[in-house]
């Protein structure tokens, strides 16, 4: 049985749509109960919230230059970018 990386294989995935993201993503973070996908890219030093459920762009944030670590509460449904440059950790709400 061939494994599913195989070249045989490569007609089983299909791209279901294509976002354009505003630079190299360095970082993605689903938001658990929320149909949200967050992607940090550290050069703008943004972080892109992505609508799973419909696959379109929600909102753009931005950050920091070189901010691409972070984290979601979805409890308190907040962001935090752990901005290297200025040492900051950033929270959104």
């Amino acid at each position: 049985m061939p494994s599913v990386g195989r070249a045989a294989d490569a007609g089983l995935a299909r791209v279901a749509k294509r976002l354009p993201l505003r630079g190299v993503p360095d970082v993605v973070w689903h938001a658990g109960i929320a149909p949200l996908l967050y992607v940090a890219i550290g050069t703008p030093g943004v972080v892109t919230a992505i609508d799973t459920a419909r696959l379109v762009e929600t909102e753009t944030i931005t950050t920091a230059a070189g901010a691409h670590t972070l984290g979601w509460d979805a409890a308190t449904r907040r962001l935090y970018v752990f901005a290297p440059v200025s040492g900051a950790a950033l929270v959104y709400e």
